[in-house]
């Protein structure tokens, strides 16, 4: 069986298929930047998380509000502007939100209200779901990416992890050496875990971990020379 066919089926083709009933996880593909956004979703308690909202959300709130999906906050996988257009008319809607995100990334934002500064591990929930929430800098330094503890388990990478690529480190508080590291970390989740990255820069709109390690580059690299010299 191949790596491919281990993903769900709402998460295996060519194209984000959005919100797909009992689904933990809605992927959306918004932007000239070809962003993905993502909710987490639990179907229990009709609760709801938006990953990395860009600016025009018309189709993940109207794909909630179907489904009587009640949005509780917003999590950031960093702050660069593609990943954060939507978070000043999220915060206006609905001010009971809480805006989750990296502390060494807030100096991106202008966004008041009920934060929560991560600097470390930390635990976090969605309804009745489990997420992790761990730094992964490189691409920027306040970065984290959050697993959401469901079927396989998925990863939201934000710009830290592509398909078969990772993050430009080049950027305001980027670095080589912490994206090697940050690679490292990831290389140690399970292999079924599926990978949900920010853009879509590849054919596909998922992985699974055992496929990028078998064919990713970055993750391949045995150092942070190699990883520096990648084109």
């Amino acid at each position: 069986m191949s790596a491919q066919s281990l993903l769900p089926a709402h998460l295996s083709g060519p194209a984000a298929s959005g919100l797909q009933e009992n689904e933990p996880i809605a992927q959306f593909e918004l932007g000239g930047l070809h962003n993905f956004v993502y909710l987490i979703l639990d179907w229990a308690t009709r609760r709801a998380a938006i990953v990395d909202p860009q600016k025009d959300l018309t189709d993940p709130l109207a794909a909630c509000e179907r489904h009587g999906f009640t949005l509780e906050s917003i999590l950031l996988t960093h702050t660069h502007h593609d990943h954060t257009g939507g978070v000043r008319e999220l915060l206006g809607r609905f001010p009971g939100l809480t805006l989750t995100l990296g502390e060494k990334d807030l100096h991106r934002l202008r966004a008041s209200g009920r934060l929560r500064l991560l600097q470390a591990d930390t635990a976090l929930a969605v309804g009745s779901l489990s997420v992790d929430a761990f730094p992964t800098p490189g691409h920027s330094a306040g970065a984290f990416c959050y697993r959401v503890n469901a079927g396989p388990g998925f990863l939201l990478t934000g710009d830290t992890l592509f398909i078969r690529d990772c993050g430009r480190t080049d950027l305001e508080t980027g670095s080589t050496a912490e994206m090697f590291r940050s690679l490292q970390r990831l290389r140690g989740l399970a292999a079924e875990t599926v990978i949900l990255p920010g853009h879509h820069y590849a054919p596909e709109c998922a992985s699974t971990l055992e496929r990028e390690l078998r064919e990713s580059p970055p993750l391949r690299c045995r150092n942070e020379a190699e990883l520096a010299a990648l084109p």
